[in-house]
């Protein structure tokens, strides 16, 4: 395909999806539930976020024993994976108790809880980037040639830039729905609606936080469409690779510049 032409049919392709006439991940229902979620977000009058701040404060007295409960530790490795994508000798270290010793049996579960669960979560997004990405593939072509254009293959044949573009406007269709469907476990106590409240929506911490996990979505999937689809890696080679990719992204250069506050400054459920 002629420069020209691939410039003209991937202008159409943007134009249908920032018009949201194609929306390769969400059915009806989808766009009926993302609604939903909007207006929920936009009912929440409160100016400041509330985070995450007291579970990652050390309490004194009772309250102090219950940190190693699960309950507590639950909500406490569901913030660190949302923030962080990694999971650390030291971080386990910092969120059991400290005056459980690393030596004692209660310590060694808590660690294989923590372990399990982050594990769980990290294997649920990668999961569910990996059908994502083959849904806006597949969906390509469906809507190119909706479009008049003879286009078979064209995701392939567009560069980097290009794809990370339309990944970009796909989170921007219904970004807090997306939100909730990528990192749907650590959803259940990171309040992501709050990210999208209708009061200081412009706020820097909201702003900062919708610009970490957009980027995350575009840079992962297009890490996604790289080793899984172009080099057509198995399985196993996938998950060992992703999952590298995945622990490294909170550190990488565009997430430093961006100044986050760190796990304790997500909004809470």
């Amino acid at each position: 395909m002629a420069d020209e032409v691939q410039e003209q049919a991937f202008k159409d392709l943007m134009a249908e999806l920032e018009a949201k006439r194609w929306t390769p991940l969400m059915n009806l229902d989808d766009i009926q539930e993302a609604n939903d979620l909007v207006s929920k977000a936009a009912q929440s009058q409160t100016a400041t976020m509330t985070t995450a701040g007291t579970r990652f404060t050390a309490p004194k007295g009772n309250a102090k024993r219950q940190q190693h409960k699960l309950p507590f530790l639950r909500t406490k490795v569901d913030f660190h994976s949302a923030r962080y994508n990694n999971l650390t000798t030291s971080d386990i270290r910092r969120l059991i108790p400290s005056y459980i010793p690393s030596h004692d049996k209660v310590y060694f579960k808590r660690k294989r809880f923590i372990e399990g669960r982050f594990g769980a979560h990290m294997t649920h997004s990668l999961l569910w980037l990996y059908r994502a990405v083959k849904k806006i593939i597949k969906g390509t072509d469906v809507c190119m040639d909706s479009c008049g254009w003879d286009t078979e293959g064209f995701f392939a044949d567009l560069a980097v830039d290009q794809r990370k573009t339309i990944l970009g406007a796909v989170f921007d269709q219904y970004p807090l729905w997306l939100l909730t469907q990528f990192r749907k476990r650590e959803a259940a106590s990171v309040d992501f609606k709050q990210l999208w409240s209708s009061v200081d929506s412009d706020g820097p911490d909201r702003v900062a936080l919708r610009g970490f996990y957009r980027l995350m979505f575009v840079e992962m999937g297009e890490a996604t469409y790289e080793m899984r689809i172009v080099r057509r890696m198995n399985e196993k080679s996938d998950e060992v690779r992703r999952a590298k990719a995945w622990k490294e992204f909170a550190g990488c250069e565009a997430v430093q510049a961006l100044n986050l506050g760190g796990a304790e400054s997500l909004p809470i459920v």
